[in-house]
């Protein structure tokens, strides 16, 4: 694979594609628990997230800091989306429209590339992460309601296993290993650094090389 530096914005939405559509290896394990939302039981609330990767000449990821008055996940750092409500086609519309309410994202600058397995939170969330391929022309501004704050990483940065590591928290009495990744001062992790892992590894996988692990540190948070 060539340097990240040298990749076109076509190179990088190719590789994307492949890797989504590659078939994971038999009895392949994502980050965290990956299962289907079957497994989880009734009181499992299912969601949808978009990751959206901007086209730009070197391409970029949106992340939202959630409003502190929300009532889930207040403060954190998490892709677009939400829960699938009763009007929502299904966790793929609950994704766009999310990320338009919160972002002012229109659907129609988004081209969805494929969805990662679903990813089920310690908060009883069963998420559905789909990838999507922003139009760079596409505006953006956060509602103020539900987000602090919305900036961007480097897809290059995102995409190098070494940027990430994992660590152990403690909630309710029981011991959870999480996925981060840093990038300035911002700290993303749990749910959506595992997510992020999980297309990592797929693209590991898509284009034969090692499914790396990432470092695992001692420091609690």
């Amino acid at each position: 694979m060539p340097p990240s530096d040298t990749l076109t914005p076509g190179d990088w939405h190719a590789r994307l594609c492949h890797a989504l559509r590659t078939p994971l290896p038999a009895g392949y394990a994502a980050p965290s628990e990956n299962r289907p939302a079957s497994e989880h039981g009734i009181a499992a609330r299912r969601a949808g997230v978009l990751i959206p990767v901007v086209g730009a000449d070197e391409p970029y990821v949106y992340f939202t800091q959630r409003s502190a008055a929300l009532r889930h996940h207040p403060g954190q750092i998490s892709f677009p989306g939400g829960s699938v409500e009763t009007h929502d086609a299904d966790a793929r519309a609950a994704a766009l429209r999310e990320a338009h309410e919160e972002i002012d994202l229109d659907p129609t600058h988004v081209e969805i590339l494929g969805e990662l397995p679903e990813y089920r939170t310690v908060t009883g969330f069963v998420v559905s992460p789909f990838v999507g391929w922003v139009n760079p022309a596409a505006t953006v501004a956060p509602d103020d309601a539900e987000v602090a704050r919305l900036f961007a990483v480097p897809l290059a940065h995102i995409v190098d296993v070494d940027n990430f590591h994992q660590y152990c928290i403690e909630r309710n009495g029981r011991n959870y290993e999480v996925q981060a990744i840093d990038y300035g001062d911002d700290h993303i992790w749990g749910a959506t650094a595992g997510m992020l892992l999980g297309l990592v590894q797929r693209l590991a996988h898509a284009e034969n090389r090692p499914l790396k692990a990432p470092r695992m540190t001692c420091n609690a948070r």
